[in-house]
């Protein structure tokens, strides 16, 4: 193996039997989807980012593979090395097998993805933050059998959800592990190597025990094109959206079109004066539900846009609202409606209350009618305000989405 320092690593050693009968004798990550393998779609968006240096591991049929890489080598301007595991090491223990030779920080890539994502905007997040481990997450389509996290500020994961773990029962949440990561070398070091036998995931090995030794997991939510092609239904839906074109068109370094979206009396009802404080509160607005959820198909992606005073009022905690709107979010997604990012103003201009917390009392740019929620996410997500929506039912939305350039429709005239 030559020696250099990977800035990536692609994990293709998995067995691909849920394709079997699709894929016959071709490993999943070779499998051509029109015209051209998951693994060179991975390539390619890699060297479009001049990520240059990349480690494929490899298990299942390995042989397959290496003429196929030498190609992939001369193709594109990136040097390839291999791992050839002569026993399982799991999707990430080959890691610690070359730990010395991998960058200060990598990425680490499940093989069976096709997706095409905005790394310059990852590695920029991760490093602003100093994480250690940057999970890069995404509302679930299917949260019930998803590995789900936690974040109720919208980048440090407070708790996490194993798939395959008892707790996953009790678990309220939306945003589901992608398979993509960014991952500090160092943490190898904190981290013992998973034992051979043990077929571990990035999730449940490196995750849960950051996570258990206190060690700050931060996640990247991203409306960008990642999806599996790892069971049938999913390798249809792959195919259909590369054929219409999607997978490049949700890249950051496109300009997106979103559907901005009131919570309060747009989704779901609440008197005014009052505030939904916990789950038992929610009454959904099913008609709206549904008629925005078809208005929803003609934009890139829909974001939750919601003043939550409450939480500086001390009624309410950041931890309560994010199970709240994961019940939303779920709920919504039961309908039709995927709502794939939430964005809130937790302040209020006026003192006076018991419980007040003094530092979120203040006149703010972000809460609306004010634009600074909806212009934060048109920073981060490269989002084209005048040819975006805003849906609400007040004054205080008109406003918000006049101030910052969206248009606007009034839910009760939908």
């Amino acid at each position: 193996m030559i020696q250099k320092k990977y800035s990536a690593v692609v994990s293709c050693g998995g067995l691909g039997t849920r394709l079997k009968k699709i894929t016959k004798d071709i490993p999943k990550a070779l499998y051509p989807i029109n015209g051209k393998s998951t693994l060179e779609r991975c390539i390619s968006e890699l060297n479009n980012h001049s990520i240059n240096n990349i480690l494929i591991s490899l298990g299942y049929k390995n042989d397959y593979f290496i003429d196929f890489i030498n190609k992939l080598e001369g193709k594109y301007s990136i040097n390839i090395d291999t791992f050839i595991e002569e026993k399982p090491l799991g999707e990430c223990g080959v890691l610690w097998k070359i730990k010395d030779n991998l960058s200060e920080e990598f990425f680490f890539i499940n093989g069976d993805l096709i997706y095409s994502l905005d790394f310059d905007r990852l590695i920029y997040f991760h490093q602003r933050l100093s994480s250690n481990l940057t999970l890069v997450t995404h509302t679930s389509d299917h949260p019930d059998d998803s590995d789900l996290v936690s974040v109720p500020n919208g980048s440090l994961i407070e708790k996490i959800f194993l798939k395959n773990s008892k707790k996953f029962e009790e678990k309220n949440a939306y945003l589901g592990n992608s398979g993509i990561c960014v991952i500090k070398k160092d943490l190898l070091n904190k981290i013992k190597e998973p034992k051979e036998k043990i077929l571990s995931s990035v999730f449940h090995h490196i995750v849960k025990n950051a996570f258990e030794m206190d060690i700050d997991i931060y996640s990247y939510n991203t409306t960008e094109y990642i999806k599996d092609m790892g069971t049938p239904k999913r390798l249809r839906k792959v195919k259909e959206d590369l054929e219409l074109g999607k997978v490049k068109l949700k890249n950051y370094l496109n300009q997106q079109s979103a559907l901005f979206l009131d919570r309060d009396n747009t989704i779901i009802e609440c008197q005014v004066g009052e505030y939904i404080l916990r789950e038992n509160d929610i009454k959904f607005m099913e008609e709206n539900i549904i008629r925005i959820s078809n208005i929803a198909k003609k934009y890139d992606f829909v974001c939750l846009v919601t003043n939550q005073p409450s939480i500086s009022m001390g009624k309410l905690s950041m931890e309560r609202l994010d199970s709240i709107n994961s019940t939303v979010i779920k709920h919504c997604l039961s309908k039709g409606l995927k709502i794939d990012v939430v964005t809130f103003c937790p302040h209020h201009p006026h003192k006076g209350f018991e419980n007040e917390i003094s530092i979120l009392k203040k006149d703010c740019f972000c809460r609306k009618p004010n634009p600074g929620m909806i212009l934060e996410q048109a920073f981060l997500r490269n989002i084209d305000l005048g040819n975006s929506l805003m849906i609400g039912d007040s004054e205080v939305d008109l406003k918000a989405a006049e101030n910052s350039g969206c248009k606007f429709i009034n839910v009760k005239n939908l």
